[in-house]
């Protein structure tokens, strides 16, 4: 177990409640569920049991609280040491994302990431690929997110995650209760995908091809958002990467009842987080590059379907 899950036990236990502690924790409810899931897997027995409407720990998940005290007042302890080391100069990070992962993802993570280090301020900027890497190189900005690798001499690729992309589809359409889908089953589908350019849209046209048809496009955007909105209207399908889509559907209740179908084979797809090549990397750069390492690596693990 790690520092992370035993905060979410901690938070389940306080509050009685997984809705009330996944509020708390800013993850959806779903997440954690699954989280404690896995836990309780990795370590052979229960840790909640219902009673009423509540979440209660059993006895084994009490001891387990109970061993976990002293950890995480360590942990918090350095936490709050850590958010001192400079204070007394508010550092700034720039940040450059490409529209298409301008996610719920990610204003979660500002939002949290601002509350953790509030001496820490960071500025978005949301830019074409091409762009954050040109900038990154002169200094402009500090950490970029892509979705391919930048490969210069003047960029450290940081990490690196690794998604799959997945079929979208609303109430009324022919494959909702579909338990697996191919390019070819698509065939008469409508399609609403990323803008050409992006490697997501190349993925898309050459495995339509390779089925033996050019897709019937009906709209095309950077933003995911208005791909599921016109998915749902227009009763098509929107093929994105998985977790992306997985985060939009569970921050919009409208869009709850969309189902996200695994695509066979399924195309591959990257998150690429990259630093500007320094001899010492600042202190708050080297903090904001690791939480949204940490922050990436828990979102594709819990969206797992």
């Amino acid at each position: 177990m790690d520092i992370r899950e035993l905060k979410y036990l901690y938070e389940i236990s306080q509050c009685g409640s997984m809705e009330q502690a996944a509020a708390r924790l800013f993850i959806t409810q779903p997440s954690l569920t699954k989280a404690v899931k896995k836990m309780e897997a990795d370590l052979g027995f229960k840790l909640f049991e219902k009673v009423g409407r509540k979440n209660v720990l059993t006895l084994a998940g009490k001891e387990v609280i109970e061993l976990s005290r002293p950890v995480l007042n360590a942990y918090d302890s350095f936490e709050q040491n850590l958010r001192t080391v400079g204070s007394s100069e508010r550092a700034t990070v720039n940040y450059g994302v490409i529209p298409l992962y301008q996610t719920p993802f990610t204003s979660g993570f500002i939002y949290t990431f601002r509350r953790k280090y509030p001496q820490i301020k960071i500025n978005i900027h949301e830019l074409p690929e091409e762009t954050i890497k040109q900038q990154l190189i002169t200094g402009e900005l500090d950490v970029g997110m892509t979705e391919n690798m930048l490969v210069s001499p003047y960029i450290i690729t940081y990490s690196g995650f690794e998604d799959v992309v997945s079929v979208a589809v609303g109430e009324g359409n022919e494959f909702y209760d579909a338990k697996q889908l191919t390019f070819s089953d698509l065939k008469n589908s409508v399609f609403n995908i990323v803008t050409s350019g992006h490697k997501n849209y190349n993925q898309i046209i050459s495995n339509c091809q390779k089925a033996g048809y050019e897709p019937e496009i009906a709209y095309q955007s950077s933003q995911i958002g208005l791909l599921l909105d016109y998915t749902v209207l227009n009763k098509g399908v929107c093929i994105f990467n998985r977790c992306m889509i997985y985060d939009n559907i569970m921050a919009r209740p409208d869009l709850k009842t969309m189902r996200i179908i695994p695509l066979v084979p399924a195309p591959q797809c990257f998150c690429w987080v990259s630093l500007r090549k320094q001899s010492n990397i600042p202190q708050a750069i080297q903090i904001f590059a690791d939480e949204l390492t940490e922050a990436l690596t828990e979102d594709v693990a819990v969206r797992v379907q």
